[in-house]
């Protein structure tokens, strides 16, 4: 990369000098030792302003290479409560969603429209509606798990052209992400430069202590694309991307005359109209100081004139944020309660094949510190739920990447790295992988995809397919010497993984047949797992939002000794070469005798199947949640809102 190098070179010369009689016993003590010098890692802090601006002006003359032939947490919910929320992969890490339920109130933020740059052809004057034309407000929702019924209590009007991310809830606070624009779900795409800029989004809090009168506290308008959030106690974290904006300018410089002419361009534009800005209640200001930001410490050629920012914000004070960047761009996001990964696809041109560079930032509160870099060969993030092959557990990260090889007949290897903070440097280094040498079995027979992944505890499990679906158990109890414990074949595969208890996971997938697969695995002896039976929803074409969205399943333990969870689901059955969608709703499961393996049991129990008045053919969500409380299920079908009892779950109530 062509940006300065930070390094100190710290040197002192200490005069030490005597008094009094001149005895030994008088001699003051030596002074402490010199400071060591600041620590670099991969990412070097910013020495001051300038370097930051040659960074990112260097960025913008350098030449675009071409990128030819590269290609024991459980769902975190209120201690105590006899409702679930939203479903999330850390335990005490919080999640965006867009519909949130605190055990009185359901909020329900409004689809989100499209109106972004991720088109070949030229986009209409208006945004693409996603059906339905939502209206532009947040719905707040009393509801009566007694009854199985709920009441409009309240609304937040929204500007026009703008979507809710999604939103937290915390005490009588609401805390609401926007955005101008929707770019789905991030992934290889957001490797293009240039769709970043330029691009608002923001956040707002209200105070709903009063659900009726909802108060606008505080509104943020931040220049830059949203990427993730989470929330972690009263401190919400918000990692963005921004590219300068600046008429004139190449994002793309293949030759010398667009370096020339972006340097012509360069000459005039200072730091300050480089860096993204801040609006709060209409007062503008910087979102970023230079002091808390990083810029690379290698110059390797890969140049982005982008930052990344993490924005620290607490709850109960907004303007008390703080904001730490770095030069690079983000690929992908793992939190755990203690720390934040960010991940980077770097692409290898001498060797042709992709790494991936992993940051950890440690969080306390607002603080935010930068705490090393480590890579590995593959690529871990690929869009989507792909957080759940990262996982931080004593200490260490674990994670699974996909190596591709176009040119082998096995293009595709499967590795599990496990890394640690160096005692030295500012490093995550590699403490084992598998395969190894002493343990060569790969992950994944020849040409297997990685699909469902889950770390648990000293455990990790990770479904593989192509023809075949292997649920492989990996031994982590160890971390220098991890190991392959065993492995079982079924038929089709699992997308997602869900912890049942340390003896049972729940598989959700797709069957053979090409229906929805839900199968109870029972891994209590971890070198013999086993299948302790499946439920096939549908047939080929039946879809759930489930498999790629995991705010979409509900799962609430310890009924009665009973578990029970529900997804959502669109069911099509086939007949003479015919697709006919059946039916659409909410299909509720329960997990019984799971405090014995052998003779548990996973039970369909019902569907609720909200229906439109002269409607004669189901019709189908583009958004589901569902939220238990007690034995009252309220169902969530884009922003319409239907209840019924777990006991009954064909009379439906509603809409609401």
């Amino acid at each position: 990369m062509n940006r300065p190098c930070l390094a100190f070179l710290v040197s002192s010369v200490l005069l030490i000098g005597g008094c009094g009689s001149g005895s030994t016993d008088s001699l003051a003590p030596p002074p402490p030792p010199p400071p060591p010098p600041p620590a670099v890692g991969k990412l070097s802090p910013v020495p001051d302003a300038a370097a930051l601006e040659a960074s990112l002006k260097s960025a913008f003359t350098a030449l675009t290479p071409a990128l030819t032939g590269l290609t024991e947490p459980i769902p975190f919910d209120p201690a105590g409560a006899d409702f679930t929320s939203t479903y999330t992969l850390e335990l005490n890490v919080d999640e965006l969603d867009a519909v949130r339920y605190d055990g009185n109130h359901l909020y329900v933020a409004p689809r989100r429209f499209i109106d972004c740059c991720f088109f070949l052809t030229p986009l209409p004057a208006t945004p693409l509606d996603t059906g339905g034309s939502p209206e532009p407000s947040i719905r707040i929702l009393a509801t009566d798990p007694d009854s199985a019924t709920a009441t409009l209590a309240g609304t937040i009007p929204l500007d026009d052209n703008v979507s809710v991310q999604g939103m937290y809830i915390e005490a009588d606070r609401m805390f609401a992400l926007t955005a101008n624009s929707i770019f789905g779900t991030f992934g290889q795409f957001w490797t293009d430069i240039a769709i970043w800029a330029p691009e608002k989004m923001g956040y707002r809090v209200y105070d709903v202590s009063d659900v009726a009168n909802p108060v606008l506290e505080f509104d943020a308008t931040i220049d830059g694309v949203f990427v993730d959030s989470r929330r972690i106690g009263n401190t919400v974290y918000i990692v963005s991307r921004y590219t300068p904006h600046i008429d004139g300018l190449h994002y793309y410089v293949p030759t010398e005359t667009e370096r020339a002419q972006n340097e012509q361009t360069l000459a005039n534009v200072t730091l300050d109209d480089m860096l993204p800005k801040i609006t709060i209640n209409g007062e503008t200001q910087p979102l970023i100081a230079a002091e808390r930001c990083f810029i690379s410490s290698e110059d390797d050629g890969i140049n982005y004139p982008v930052l990344t920012s993490i924005t620290a914000v607490p709850i109960d004070d907004p303007a008390a944020f703080t904001t730490t960047c770095y030069n690079e761009h983000t690929y992908g996001l793992y939190v755990s309660e203690n720390a934040l990964y960010i991940s980077e696809m770097r692409p290898d041109f001498a060797l042709s094949f992709n790494s991936t560079r992993i940051h950890k930032f440690a969080l306390s509160g607002t603080d935010v510190a930068y705490r090393g870099s480590g890579d590995v060969r593959g690529t871990v993030w690929t869009g989507g739920q792909a957080d759940f092959r990262l996982n931080e557990y004593n200490g260490d990260l674990r994670l699974l990447s996909s190596e591709f090889d176009w040119n082998s007949e096995d293009f595709v290897d499967h590795r599990l790295y496990i890394l640690r903070e160096s005692t030295s440097e500012l490093a995550l280094d590699i403490v084992s992988t598998l395969p190894n040498e002493q343990r060569p079995e790969e992950i994944g027979k020849p040409n297997e995809a990685l699909y469902g992944v889950r770390f648990l505890g000293d455990r990790a499990y990770a479904v593989t397919f192509m023809v075949i679906d292997p649920l492989y158990t990996l031994d982590l109890s160890i971390p220098e010497d991890p190991m392959i414990a065993g492995e079982l074949e079924v038929p089709g595969f699992s997308d997602f993984l869900h912890p049942v208890n340390d003896n049972l996971l729940l598989g959700l997938g797709t069957a053979e047949t090409g229906g929805i697969k839900l199968e109870l695995f029972d891994v209590s002896t971890i070198s013999q797992p086993l299948s302790r039976g499946s439920i096939t929803l549908g047939e080929f074409g039946s879809f759930s939002e489930a498999l790629f969205d995991r705010h979409a399943f509900t799962y609430q333990a310890n009924v009665d000794g009973t578990d029970r969870f529900a997804i959502p689901a669109n069911l099509v059955s086939q007949f003479l070469d015919q697709f006919l969608a059946i039916e659409s709703g909410l299909y509720l499961f329960e997990i019984r005798d799971k405090d014995m393996p052998s003779l548990t049991s996973l039970n369909s129990v019902g569907s609720i199947l909200p229906s439109i008045p002269g409607t004669p053919v189901p019709f189908f969500a583009q958004r589901n949640r569902s939220f238990i409380h007690n034995d009252t299920v309220y169902y969530v079908r884009d922003e319409t809102v239907w209840a019924a009892f777990w006991g009954s779950p064909t009379i439906v109530n509603g809409p609401y």
